[in-house]
């Protein structure tokens, strides 16, 4: 069987570098379709050592994101047609477009749906299967499939990542010493066109409040200003969640990040407009105790909570450990269910003029 990846975010290489791991270790093939410009897309497959096809430049408008979802489109479409896969897996527009237009199999995997509005409108409906955490209450029809758990296991389960404690003297963080990471997002994707997250002001508090107690990374999807560009975290990009896992706290206004952070055991704090949105996450939030959101209203709630956290760091890991101890007793391990359906898509019948190239293995 042979299998196309489409990866528009680093969490995509992620969760689905988990899936290909599975296609892997049976013998399939796989090519990945990447995207420079977007945080460590390209340096994350290549420290897989997997293959990929440069399919667009990250846009940071929404005219260049319209622009840019045009030439995915092309390229991956000219990719289907040369690797003729039997399957693709895809979290973004691109990879069901060009699934669609070839008429090969595609899985739609969105933890998000229709809550990142256009971007999920473009992509899901024209998708052969949509899978999403159980926590997606909205049904997307019959093509829709559940998985009990969360994205950031598919790659964070206990079974597949241990936390290496050495990464503590990459970051310079003496024996005993309190860490914490500053996840600073551009919003510059398309669903994160209009939000917003924190000011200057905020960083510049809540860095005193952090220095204070402890040594602090920052994380940033852009730029750092050269006062604080020496805070920025200095590990290999696949090396990221050892840093997150050797935290005390993580601090934010990445939805991703922070949601990383929970599963992993990690107490986090979450600030911007999304808070209260993504229903994965507020199932985190409300259910498992495993990461707190926000509002941008909610300034003086979200400096106080902070405050709290920081006068009894102790406690906050009893309480994260005891519900993530629940969350994994409850969990599926999503990677089994989306490894079944690639398969399941896989042997469906190959319309006339589709791409696929081979009846799939078994």
């Amino acid at each position: 069987m042979k299998v196309l990846i489409d990866a528009v975010h680093p969490a995509d290489v992620w969760t689905l570098g988990a899936v290909e791991d599975r296609l892997l270790a049976a013998g399939e093939e796989t090519l990945w379709l990447s995207r420079p410009g977007k945080d460590s897309v390209v340096e994350l497959i290549e420290a897989r050592g997997r293959p990929h096809i440069r399919a667009s430049q990250a846009g940071t408008s929404m005219l260049a994101l319209a622009r840019e979802l045009l030439v995915r489109d092309w390229r991956a479409f000219r990719a289907v047609r040369s690797f003729k896969p039997d399957v693709i897996l895809t979290r973004s527009p691109a990879g069901v477009h060009s699934g669609r237009l070839t008429r090969t199999p595609v899985m739609y995997d969105t933890d998000d749906g229709h809550v990142a509005g256009f971007l999920y409108y473009v992509a899901g409906p024209f998708a052969n299967l949509i899978a999403s955490p159980t926590a997606t209450e909205k049904s997307y029809g019959k093509h829709h499939r559940r998985y009990q758990g969360y994205k950031e296991l598919f790659y964070l389960h206990p079974s597949r990542f241990e936390p290496d404690p050495s990464i503590r003297q990459e970051l310079g963080a003496a024996p005993g010493e309190r860490l914490f990471l500053l996840r600073l997002t551009a919003f510059t994707a398309s669903h994160d066109v209009s939000e917003a997250g924190m000011t200057r002001a905020q960083i510049d508090r809540i860095l005193e409040m952090l220095r204070s107690r402890g040594k602090v990374v920052i994380s940033s999807e852009e730029e750092l200003p050269s006062e604080l560009a020496g805070l920025r975290v200095p590990t290999a990009p696949e090396r990221f969640h050892h840093v997150l896992a050797a935290c005390d706290l993580v601090v934010g206004d990445s939805q991703t990040v922070c949601s990383e952070a929970g599963v992993i055991g990690v107490p986090s704090l979450r600030y911007n407009t999304w808070a209260g949105r993504h229903p994965y996450q507020v199932e985190l939030e409300e259910r498992w105790g495993l990461t707190k959101a926000f509002a941008l209203e909610d300034e003086s709630a979200f400096f106080a909570e902070l405050e709290r956290l920081l006068g009894d760091l102790d406690a906050a890991h009893v309480a994260q450990a005891a519900g993530r101890e629940a969350m994994l007793d409850w969990c599926g391990d999503p990677v089994d269910d989306l490894t079944t359906w690639t398969y399941e898509l896989a042997r469906r019948p190959v319309p006339a003029g589709a791409m696929g190239n081979r009846p799939p293995s078994t």
